[in-house]
Protein backbone atom coordinates (compact mmCIF):
# COMPACT_ATOMS: atom_id res chain seq x y z
CA UNK A 1 0.00 0.00 0.00
CA UNK A 2 2.75 2.35 1.02
CA UNK A 3 4.06 2.13 -2.76
CA UNK A 4 0.84 2.65 -5.08
CA UNK A 5 -0.28 5.71 -3.32
CA UNK A 6 2.99 7.32 -3.80
CA UNK A 7 2.81 6.00 -7.53
CA UNK A 8 -0.64 7.58 -7.98
CA UNK A 9 0.69 11.39 -6.74
CA UNK A 10 3.48 11.14 -8.61
CA UNK A 11 1.52 10.47 -11.93
CA UNK A 12 -0.64 13.06 -11.07
CA UNK A 13 2.23 15.46 -10.90
CA UNK A 14 3.64 14.63 -14.25
CA UNK A 15 1.33 17.13 -16.24
CA UNK A 16 3.29 20.32 -13.83
CA UNK A 17 6.58 19.20 -13.46
CA UNK A 18 8.23 15.87 -15.02
CA UNK A 19 11.54 16.68 -13.45
CA UNK A 20 9.81 16.06 -9.95
CA UNK A 21 12.32 14.57 -7.62
CA UNK A 22 9.37 12.90 -5.88
CA UNK A 23 9.20 9.47 -7.56
CA UNK A 24 13.01 8.94 -6.29
CA UNK A 25 12.29 10.12 -3.21
CA UNK A 26 9.27 7.69 -2.69
CA UNK A 27 10.73 5.07 -4.90
CA UNK A 28 13.47 4.08 -1.75
CA UNK A 29 12.67 4.02 1.78
CA UNK A 30 12.20 7.87 2.72
CA UNK A 31 15.24 9.64 5.12
CA UNK A 32 14.29 9.40 8.88
CA UNK A 33 13.00 12.99 9.21
CA UNK A 34 15.31 15.30 7.37
CA UNK A 35 15.94 18.57 8.62
CA UNK A 36 13.43 21.01 7.53
CA UNK A 37 13.57 24.65 6.59
CA UNK A 38 11.35 26.15 9.87
CA UNK A 39 11.81 29.63 11.30
CA UNK A 40 10.71 29.65 15.13
CA UNK A 41 8.91 33.02 14.32
CA UNK A 42 6.33 31.04 12.14
CA UNK A 43 3.33 29.89 13.22
CA UNK A 44 1.72 26.36 13.33
CA UNK A 45 -1.91 25.71 12.08
CA UNK A 46 -4.31 27.16 14.51
CA UNK A 47 -7.82 27.67 15.38
CA UNK A 48 -7.59 30.63 13.00
CA UNK A 49 -6.80 28.10 10.03
CA UNK A 50 -9.15 25.57 11.48
CA UNK A 51 -12.34 28.15 11.62
CA UNK A 52 -11.58 30.45 8.53
CA UNK A 53 -11.55 27.07 6.31
CA UNK A 54 -14.16 25.75 7.84
CA UNK A 55 -16.53 29.07 7.41
CA UNK A 56 -14.70 29.29 3.62
CA UNK A 57 -16.03 25.61 2.93
CA UNK A 58 -19.48 26.23 4.15
CA UNK A 59 -19.45 29.65 1.86
CA UNK A 60 -18.63 27.59 -1.02
CA UNK A 61 -21.35 25.32 0.00
CA UNK A 62 -24.48 27.43 0.75
CA UNK A 63 -22.70 28.97 -2.66
CA UNK A 64 -23.08 26.18 -4.51
CA UNK A 65 -26.58 25.08 -3.50
CA UNK A 66 -28.20 28.08 -3.48
CA UNK A 67 -26.62 30.70 -6.31
CA UNK A 68 -25.42 28.37 -8.72
CA UNK A 69 -28.74 27.45 -10.33
CA UNK A 70 -29.68 31.22 -10.31
CA UNK A 71 -29.38 33.09 -13.32
CA UNK A 72 -28.30 36.70 -12.76
CA UNK A 73 -29.47 40.07 -15.13
CA UNK A 74 -25.69 40.72 -16.50
CA UNK A 75 -25.23 44.07 -14.71
CA UNK A 76 -21.57 44.50 -16.42
CA UNK A 77 -21.94 44.38 -20.27
CA UNK A 78 -18.98 44.76 -23.17
CA UNK A 79 -14.96 45.54 -22.74
CA UNK A 80 -13.06 47.70 -20.90
CA UNK A 81 -9.50 48.91 -21.74
CA UNK A 82 -7.56 46.55 -23.72
CA UNK A 83 -10.16 43.72 -23.97
CA UNK A 84 -11.15 44.46 -27.23
CA UNK A 85 -7.72 43.80 -28.97
CA UNK A 86 -6.36 41.02 -26.55
CA UNK A 87 -9.78 38.94 -27.35
CA UNK A 88 -9.46 39.54 -31.00
CA UNK A 89 -5.28 38.53 -30.54
CA UNK A 90 -6.16 35.01 -29.05
CA UNK A 91 -9.98 34.14 -29.74
CA UNK A 92 -9.41 30.93 -31.45
CA UNK A 93 -11.87 31.18 -34.53
CA UNK A 94 -12.72 27.54 -34.55
CA UNK A 95 -15.54 26.29 -32.21
CA UNK A 96 -13.47 23.04 -32.33
CA UNK A 97 -10.38 24.69 -31.23
CA UNK A 98 -12.52 26.80 -28.60
CA UNK A 99 -13.71 23.90 -27.38
CA UNK A 100 -10.22 21.75 -26.94
CA UNK A 101 -8.77 24.96 -25.10
CA UNK A 102 -11.82 24.75 -22.44
CA UNK A 103 -11.22 21.17 -22.00
CA UNK A 104 -7.52 21.54 -21.29
CA UNK A 105 -8.21 24.46 -18.97
CA UNK A 106 -9.70 22.35 -17.37
CA UNK A 107 -6.91 19.94 -16.97
CA UNK A 108 -4.72 22.38 -16.15
CA UNK A 109 -7.27 23.53 -13.63
CA UNK A 110 -7.58 19.92 -12.06
CA UNK A 111 -3.43 19.81 -11.61
CA UNK A 112 -2.21 22.58 -10.16
CA UNK A 113 -5.19 22.96 -7.35
CA UNK A 114 -4.71 19.59 -6.96
CA UNK A 115 -0.83 19.28 -6.26
CA UNK A 116 -0.51 21.14 -2.64
CA UNK A 117 -3.11 18.88 -1.49
CA UNK A 118 -2.69 15.44 -3.45
CA UNK A 119 1.59 15.67 -3.84
CA UNK A 120 2.58 18.02 -1.06
CA UNK A 121 0.89 17.47 1.69
CA UNK A 122 1.69 12.85 1.70
CA UNK A 123 5.48 13.98 0.32
CA UNK A 124 5.86 16.06 3.56
CA UNK A 125 4.29 13.39 5.68
CA UNK A 126 6.52 11.04 4.23
CA UNK A 127 9.89 12.96 4.47
CA UNK A 128 9.55 15.32 7.48
CA UNK A 129 6.26 13.53 9.57
CA UNK A 130 2.96 14.22 10.82
CA UNK A 131 3.35 17.76 11.76
CA UNK A 132 4.52 19.59 8.62
CA UNK A 133 1.76 17.74 6.38
CA UNK A 134 -0.67 18.85 8.96
CA UNK A 135 0.43 22.68 8.54
CA UNK A 136 0.80 22.25 4.47
CA UNK A 137 -2.57 20.77 4.84
CA UNK A 138 -4.44 23.92 6.78
CA UNK A 139 -2.21 26.25 5.15
CA UNK A 140 -4.03 24.91 1.74
CA UNK A 141 -7.40 24.59 2.99
CA UNK A 142 -7.63 27.98 3.99
CA UNK A 143 -6.26 29.72 0.99
CA UNK A 144 -7.85 27.90 -1.53
CA UNK A 145 -11.65 27.76 0.49
CA UNK A 146 -11.59 31.69 1.16
CA UNK A 147 -10.46 31.92 -2.36
CA UNK A 148 -12.94 29.86 -3.86
CA UNK A 149 -15.69 31.87 -1.95
CA UNK A 150 -14.77 34.82 -2.65
CA UNK A 151 -14.54 34.25 -6.23
CA UNK A 152 -18.22 33.14 -6.22
CA UNK A 153 -19.45 35.56 -4.53
CA UNK A 154 -17.65 38.19 -6.83
CA UNK A 155 -19.05 36.80 -10.04
CA UNK A 156 -22.48 36.94 -8.67
CA UNK A 157 -22.15 40.46 -7.24
CA UNK A 158 -20.58 41.57 -10.50
CA UNK A 159 -22.54 39.88 -13.12
CA UNK A 160 -20.52 40.49 -15.99
CA UNK A 161 -21.72 39.21 -19.20
CA UNK A 162 -18.95 36.72 -21.30
CA UNK A 163 -17.35 37.81 -24.56
CA UNK A 164 -19.27 35.43 -26.77
CA UNK A 165 -22.68 36.37 -25.22
CA UNK A 166 -21.80 40.15 -25.59
CA UNK A 167 -21.10 39.32 -28.84
CA UNK A 168 -24.97 37.44 -29.54
CA UNK A 169 -26.36 40.82 -28.25
CA UNK A 170 -24.53 42.94 -30.17
CA UNK A 171 -25.54 41.27 -33.60
CA UNK A 172 -29.00 41.52 -32.50
CA UNK A 173 -29.81 37.81 -30.85
CA UNK A 174 -32.56 37.02 -29.04
CA UNK A 175 -31.71 33.94 -27.25
CA UNK A 176 -27.84 34.93 -25.63
CA UNK A 177 -28.93 34.80 -21.89
CA UNK A 178 -29.29 31.66 -21.34
CA UNK A 179 -27.76 29.62 -18.20
CA UNK A 180 -26.35 30.73 -14.88
CA UNK A 181 -22.93 30.78 -15.93
CA UNK A 182 -23.45 33.77 -18.80
CA UNK A 183 -22.97 36.25 -16.27
CA UNK A 184 -20.03 34.70 -14.47
CA UNK A 185 -17.36 36.50 -16.56
CA UNK A 186 -15.75 38.25 -13.75
CA UNK A 187 -13.26 37.68 -12.05
CA UNK A 188 -11.98 34.44 -14.01
CA UNK A 189 -12.48 31.11 -11.58
CA UNK A 190 -10.13 29.06 -13.23
CA UNK A 191 -7.33 31.78 -13.05
CA UNK A 192 -8.53 33.10 -9.37
CA UNK A 193 -8.22 28.98 -8.19
CA UNK A 194 -4.80 28.17 -10.24
CA UNK A 195 -3.08 31.34 -9.11
CA UNK A 196 -3.81 30.80 -5.78
CA UNK A 197 -2.39 27.33 -6.17
CA UNK A 198 0.15 28.39 -8.03
CA UNK A 199 1.18 31.25 -5.17
CA UNK A 200 0.71 28.28 -2.47
CA UNK A 201 3.21 25.90 -4.18
CA UNK A 202 5.78 29.08 -5.07
CA UNK A 203 5.85 30.50 -0.88
CA UNK A 204 5.66 27.05 0.32
CA UNK A 205 8.50 25.82 -1.63
CA UNK A 206 10.40 28.56 -1.84
CA UNK A 207 10.34 29.19 1.53
CA UNK A 208 10.37 26.13 3.45
CA UNK A 209 12.52 24.47 0.74
CA UNK A 210 10.34 20.86 0.77
CA UNK A 211 11.84 18.96 -2.15
CA UNK A 212 16.03 20.80 -1.69
CA UNK A 213 17.77 22.44 -4.78
CA UNK A 214 16.97 23.00 -7.68
CA UNK A 215 13.66 21.22 -7.52
CA UNK A 216 12.11 23.98 -5.29
CA UNK A 217 12.78 26.14 -8.24
CA UNK A 218 11.78 24.03 -10.70
CA UNK A 219 8.64 22.83 -9.28
CA UNK A 220 7.45 26.65 -8.64
CA UNK A 221 8.61 27.71 -12.21
CA UNK A 222 6.95 25.19 -13.58
CA UNK A 223 2.83 26.07 -12.09
CA UNK A 224 3.29 29.64 -12.81
CA UNK A 225 4.26 28.14 -16.33
CA UNK A 226 0.89 25.89 -16.17
CA UNK A 227 -1.41 28.96 -14.35
CA UNK A 228 -0.23 31.52 -17.63
CA UNK A 229 -1.27 28.67 -19.39
CA UNK A 230 -4.50 28.57 -18.05
CA UNK A 231 -4.88 31.95 -18.77
CA UNK A 232 -4.29 31.81 -22.20
CA UNK A 233 -6.29 28.74 -22.64
CA UNK A 234 -9.88 30.53 -20.79
CA UNK A 235 -9.21 33.43 -23.67
CA UNK A 236 -8.89 30.94 -26.55
CA UNK A 237 -11.95 29.42 -25.50
CA UNK A 238 -13.04 33.03 -25.64
CA UNK A 239 -14.91 32.33 -22.29
CA UNK A 240 -13.54 35.42 -20.57
CA UNK A 241 -12.33 38.76 -20.81
CA UNK A 242 -8.43 39.69 -20.84
CA UNK A 243 -9.93 42.08 -17.50
CA UNK A 244 -11.50 38.92 -16.27
CA UNK A 245 -8.37 37.04 -16.00
CA UNK A 246 -6.09 39.83 -14.58
CA UNK A 247 -9.00 40.11 -11.96
CA UNK A 248 -8.87 36.14 -11.20
CA UNK A 249 -5.35 36.48 -11.14
CA UNK A 250 -5.23 39.73 -8.48
CA UNK A 251 -7.13 37.32 -6.33
CA UNK A 252 -5.42 34.69 -6.62
CA UNK A 253 -2.36 35.95 -5.56
CA UNK A 254 -4.30 37.51 -2.56
CA UNK A 255 -4.98 34.24 -1.00
CA UNK A 256 -2.53 32.40 -2.34
CA UNK A 257 0.35 34.55 -0.96
CA UNK A 258 -1.58 36.18 1.51
CA UNK A 259 -2.76 33.38 3.84
CA UNK A 260 0.55 31.29 4.10
CA UNK A 261 2.77 34.52 4.38
CA UNK A 262 0.78 36.94 6.42
CA UNK A 263 -0.86 33.83 8.74
CA UNK A 264 1.99 31.64 9.34
CA UNK A 265 5.68 32.20 6.95
CA UNK A 266 6.53 35.69 8.13
CA UNK A 267 9.02 37.14 10.65
CA UNK A 268 12.45 36.31 11.58
CA UNK A 269 13.42 35.36 15.21
CA UNK A 270 16.00 37.38 16.70
CA UNK A 271 19.53 35.67 16.89
CA UNK A 272 20.29 38.41 20.04
CA UNK A 273 17.22 37.98 21.82
CA UNK A 274 14.86 35.85 22.30
CA UNK A 275 11.20 36.39 21.81
CA UNK A 276 8.80 38.04 24.10
CA UNK A 277 5.97 35.17 23.81
CA UNK A 278 3.42 38.11 22.75
CA UNK A 279 0.67 37.11 19.90
CA UNK A 280 1.64 39.21 16.76
CA UNK A 281 -1.35 40.42 15.18
CA UNK A 282 -3.33 38.89 12.43
CA UNK A 283 -5.53 40.09 9.98
CA UNK A 284 -7.19 37.68 7.89
CA UNK A 285 -9.80 38.03 4.90
CA UNK A 286 -13.38 36.70 5.17
CA UNK A 287 -16.02 36.02 2.99
CA UNK A 288 -19.83 37.14 2.98
CA UNK A 289 -22.63 36.37 1.23
CA UNK A 290 -25.16 38.87 0.81
CA UNK A 291 -28.32 38.66 -1.39
CA UNK A 292 -27.08 39.47 -4.73
CA UNK A 293 -23.67 37.37 -3.97
CA UNK A 294 -20.80 38.64 -1.64
CA UNK A 295 -17.67 40.15 -0.89
CA UNK A 296 -14.52 40.08 1.44
CA UNK A 297 -14.40 41.28 4.62
CA UNK A 298 -11.34 41.34 6.96
CA UNK A 299 -10.92 40.66 10.32
CA UNK A 300 -8.17 40.75 12.68
CA UNK A 301 -6.73 39.64 16.00
CA UNK A 302 -4.73 41.71 18.38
Amino acid sequence: MTRILPRAATGFALILSASTPLATAWADEPPSRPPLRWDPAWTHANAWDYGLAGGGIATLGVETVLLQERSESPRWIGPILFDTAARDLFRATAQNVRADAATASWGLWFTLVGYPLVVDVPHAWLRYGPDVAWDLFWQDATALSLSGAADFALRDSVARLRPANTECLAQGGTNCLVGPEVTRSFPSGHVAETTTATALICVQHLTMHLYGAPWDDVTCASAVTADVAVSVLRMVADDHWATDILGGAALGVAFGWGVPTLMHLHGHTSRREPRDGSMPVLVAPVPLVLSHGGGVALTGLF
